[in-house]
């Protein structure tokens, strides 16, 4: 598939997929912290970020997108705008749950333990809104949920309900692991 569309509005969907330029950037940059900054200088209102994150889209060659109004523009990411912040074990209902909260945002997601991975420079990262996004743990995160885990025969797993969840070594949805901003 193309990635690529045009900028600005289309008369009409089939023309707007029929004309293919080069996305324009939005001179947004999201550092491997979960820090956004437009033209060198940090957005700190969280509402603000809180609205990309409603209009970000993930192309399927791992590019995101703010899409707003019939426009799109390339958003510079150092690795994904999903940064976990904290974890916390919660019981639900009957049962357990770990859940997520992010960098700039409000809400929080119940974590999917079978799309947990290690990625380069020992990076702790799953999947999150229904597998669509690769998320990073922050620092602070990550030893949260080292507490939460458990050794078996040099692989680490955390248990939830019995169930043993493993930690991976690749992304389990398959998809290209971006390589870190030097």
């Amino acid at each position: 598939m193309d990635e690529t569309w045009s900028w600005g509005s289309a008369e009409t969907e089939g023309t707007a997929r029929s004309e293919r330029s080069e996305i324009m950037p939005c001179g947004i940059f999201v550092d491997e912290e979960g820090d956004w900054y437009h033209e060198g200088n940090r957005i700190v209102r969280d509402e603000i970020i809180e609205l990309f994150f409603q209009h970000l889209v993930l192309t399927s060659g791992e590019r995101f997108l703010l899409e707003w109004e019939n426009s799109r523009c390339l958003l510079d990411v150092a690795d994904t705008p999903f940064v976990i912040s904290r974890v916390d074990l919660e019981k639900a209902g009957q049962g357990e749950q770990v859940l997520l909260s992010f960098r700039h945002r409000t809400s929080r997601h119940p974590l999917a333990p079978g799309t947990l991975w290690v990625g380069r420079a020992n990076v702790l990262y799953c999947r999150v809104h229904d597998g669509k996004f690769r998320a990073r743990f922050s620092r602070p995160a990550y030893y949260q949920f080292a507490a939460m885990l458990r050794e078996d025969d040099g692989r680490f797993f955390i248990s939830l309900d019995g169930t043993r969840h493993f930690i991976r070594d690749a992304d389990p949805a398959g998809m290209p692991i971006i390589p870190a901003a030097s």
